[in-house]
């Protein structure tokens, strides 16, 4: 144990003296191995005097180890101390050095791959440029070993130092001169020369030449053979120059589009980047968090032509069957969904609606319910499982409170032939179960009152009123007249108020409250047909429609309504979402504090957004879209043929429509008008003029179609494009303002042109305009221009009547609807 101990003494002395060991304290050597050999003196018996001069000898004694030992007991915790600090510090720079070192040799391998790259360059520049090199020293060493051969064949010296003609040998090694060639091998070889193939002379001086060849003697015919023998040499040395030259020309295109494509590379992957940039910075804004790393657009995995044909040939459409509501009987048609509407699970149902046993299982029923006694008989499967599941979830969404402490909204998109009116009625029928007697149902068209009526009594509900709102007097309404039921209006009467300013839309209110607060209103607005209100403009600074102002008004004023939107084609763009105000897509509580914020958003996002909020809605529960499948309908073009009496009818448009535009040009210079206007409005009456006479002719071919279906026993059912009734009706007022009766069927075409000769060519002078005498120029001209009887243009006048004969003269064909109406209405 001592020795341990001063073992580690000697250990700590280096650190309390800042030296390296003991051997500075102790004359060279080290505390413990002299420590060491006292220990050995003792153990072997020596005297207390011989280890006293030991130690005195080595300048050490037991004093000073007692006062040794003091100070290390006494400076022990500044040594452990100064001992953790040293190897903290040791850590912290090992550290440090590891840093230093990964940094450094990061740095080291982007210098050696930017060192490669540009080797891998070089490389290849020199390749090619060693390339060159060789092939012009191939020409040069080529047109050397040609100009010796030359010098040896007119008599140079040779490197031997001997005469012309001795080939430089000496005498010794002349070898035997060899035979001189006839004249025919030289006239053969002359010929072979500047022939095809090689010097190539044209026909005429290549036989002049061998003419004179023939005449010359053997000694000039040799010599001209050495002559035409050099000329073939200079000529294939020059061909060779110019393949050379080509080669070198190719290949510094072919270098110079190598450096285009690395410019262009290189500037595609910047934009790349950049694109890459904007759009990161862009989900930033928009709250999207990419949490993996960017990925390289060129290592994007491009899809196979098999994968694009896949996708292609991948169905639209999947069947339909209502999944978590298991009320009533399968639809009566088919009924489809598209695949993307179908990924998505509708909400779990906790809705139970109030209706019969009988509609909610599909059996035939009705008077002789216990439960509901006053509901009368009805037929089977009234209400299909599809519009059953439509029910449940209005229901259900009506129970439940937007954030901003309105009532939730429910919206139905189903395509026609699911049956949107009966959905209507069941789910108003279903409130009236429920306590909730009085509703409002929004519809198109005025026709469609009796549709509504039939509904409620296919229902087994004939006795429900239906009140028609456009026949009501304005004002208050008498309870007793007007009590519970279901009040029918038009978007039309929704905008509509009388001379003494009283507006239908409050009419409705006041009858909806029938206890006086419009708040306490928790019975059905159904919007049928809702896309009429979808031209509404909310804070985008455009102006809206008055009937998308009243349907939003009207939801703010009875805030606890249960409001049923209700269309096929409620929204082509998300901009026309604005009236659904009760679906809780925006507002207070929402990621939108308004809807122009809301339509920002969804719109910068493209198509694909509102294919995912229309499956988002429905996972939330309010929303349906559904759509009969068609199956085994078939498409087929027809191509009408004119005859000789349709194609007559259309010149004759024509040139009418053309001698209309040069008139219209020529009245408005002579009334002094303004001509942007007539224009804009003669082309547009010239579209619908066609539109409406091609409809007309095209009637015709579809009335021959229809016979032929109808002698094979089929029924038909005609789709027109327009009715003609607006132009219909002008017409009427036209000649009763006469005082003369329609007594003929109505052709829209020659409405439209009438119309537009009538109403918008100028025949009067316009206000300022100059006159025939250039101007005012008397005082009874200058009282003129103070009268308001407009002054009429006698020319303009006979140019108006003049197009009307033409117009009158044409046989315009009547309009679709006539011509049907008047071929099958008899029968």
């Amino acid at each position: 144990p001592a020795l341990r101990l001063l073992g580690g003494l000697s250990r700590a002395v280096p650190l309390m003296f800042g030296g390296d060991g003991g051997d500075d304290l102790m004359g060279g050597e080290s505390l413990e191995q002299m420590l060491m050999e006292t220990a050995a003196d003792d153990l072997m018996g020596g005297s207390g005097g011989a280890s006293s001069a030991a130690g005195s000898s080595r300048g050490f004694d037991a004093g000073s180890l007692a006062s040794m030992l003091q100070k290390q007991q006494h400076h022990a915790p500044s040594v452990h101390h100064l001992a953790q600090q040293s190897h903290q510090s040791h850590q912290l720079a090992a550290v440090a050095r590891a840093e230093q070192q990964a940094q450094y040799e990061q740095q080291q391998q982007r210098r050696a791959q930017a060192q490669a790259q540009a080797r891998a360059q070089q490389a290849q520049q020199a390749q090619q440029v060693q390339q060159v090199q060789q092939a012009q020293l191939q020409m040069r060493r080529q047109l050397q070993l040609q100009q010796q051969q030359q010098q040896s064949r007119h008599g140079a010296p040779s490197a031997y130092g001997g005469r012309p003609g001795s080939g430089g040998m000496p005498q010794q090694q002349q070898q035997q001169p060899k035979p001189q060639p006839t004249p025919q091998q030289l006239l053969a070889y002359a010929e072979r020369v500047m022939g095809p193939g090689n010097l190539g002379l044209p026909p005429e001086k290549f036989a002049k030449n061998m003419e004179a060849l023939r005449q010359m003697s053997l000694p000039q015919l040799y010599q001209h053979a050495k002559m035409l023998k050099d000329k073939l040499d200079q000529h294939k040395l020059m061909q060779r120059q110019q393949v050379l030259q080509q080669q070198q020309q190719q290949l510094m295109m072919q270098r110079q589009q190598a450096q285009q494509q690395v410019m262009q590379q290189h500037a595609l992957q910047q934009q790349k980047a950049k694109q890459a940039a904007a759009e990161e910075e862009e989900r930033k804004e928009d709250g999207i968090v990419q949490t993996t790393q960017a990925v390289n657009s060129d290592a994007l995995e491009v899809e196979t032509a098999e994968e694009e044909a896949a996708i292609a040939s991948a169905p639209v459409f999947r069947a339909y069957r209502p999944l978590k509501v298991k009320y009533g009987l399968s639809h009566p048609e088919p009924i489809v969904e598209s695949c993307s509407m179908a990924s998505v699970e509708p909400p779990d149902v906790f809705y139970r609606p109030g209706l019969p046993s009988s509609l909610l299982s599909g059996r035939r029923g009705g008077g002789n319910d216990p439960l509901h006694p006053e509901w009368l008989p009805h037929d089977s499967c009234a209400l299909s499982a599809a519009q059953l599941e439509a029910l449940v979830y209005a229901g259900q969404r009506h129970s439940q409170q937007n954030p901003d402490d309105t009532r939730g909204g429910f919206f139905i998109g189903d395509g026609t032939g699911v049956g949107k009116g009966r959905e209507i009625a069941s789910i108003i029928l279903d409130n009236v179960a429920q306590g909730r007697y009085r509703s409002i149902w929004v519809s198109l068209s005025t026709a469609l009152y009796y549709d509504a009526k039939r509904d409620f009594r296919d229902l087994g509900r004939a006795d429900i009123n239906v009140y028609p709102l456009h026949k009501l007097p304005y004002g208050p309404l008498d309870p007793a007249d007007y009590g519970d039921g279901v009040m029918f209006c038009t978007y039309q009467s929704l905008i509509a108020q009388n001379k003494h300013s009283e507006r239908r839309i409050d009419q409705l209110v006041t009858w909806a409250a029938a206890s006086g607060d419009p708040a306490r209103f928790e019975g059905c607005i159904c919007f049928d047909e809702a896309h009429r209100a979808k031209n509404l403009a909310l804070d985008r600074g455009g102006k809206g429609t008055k009937t998308g102002e009243m349907v939003l008004g009207i939801q703010k004023q009875l805030p606890q309504a249960r409001v049923l939107y209700v269309s096929a084609t409620a929204a082509a763009e998300v901009k026309d979402l604005g009236y659904m105000s009760r679906l809780g897509l925006w507002g207070r509580g929402t990621p939108f504090p308004d809807f122009s914020t809301f339509a920002a958003k969804i719109e910068r996002a493209g198509v694909g957004a509102m294919e995912l909020l229309a499956m988002d809605m429905k996972a939330r529960g309010m929303f349906v879209s559904r759509m009969l499948a068609f199956t085994g309908c078939s498409f087929e073009v027809r191509e009408c043929t004119l005859d000789q009496q349709n194609e007559r009818l259309y010149d004759e448009a024509v040139e009418l429509w053309d001698d209309m535009l040069t008139a219209l040009e020529k009245c408005v210079e002579m009334c002094g008008s303004d001509g942007a206007h007539p224009l804009r409005l003669y082309w547009g009456a010239h579209q619908s003029f066609f539109k409406q006479l091609l409809n007309s002719i095209k009637a015709r071919n579809a009335i021959d179609e229809t016979e032929e279906a109808l002698r094979q026993g089929k029924c038909v059912v005609i789709g027109l494009l327009s009715t003609g009734e607006a132009k219909a009706n002008e017409a009427a007022e036209r000649e009763n303002r006469a005082g003369r009766e329609l007594d003929s069927e109505v052709s829209t075409p020659q409405e439209i042109a009438r119309s537009l000769i009538e109403q918008h060519l100028p025949t009067t002078r316009a206000e300022g305009a100059p006159r025939d005498g250039g101007g005012l120029t008397n005082g009874f001209e200058l009282l003129d221009q103070y009268s308001t009887v407009p002054e009429a243009v006698p020319e303009a006048v006979q140019i108006r009547d003049k197009l009307l004969r033409r117009l009158d003269a044409i046989d315009m064909p009547s309009n679709a609807l006539d011509l049907v109406i008047g071929h099958f209405g008899e029968t």
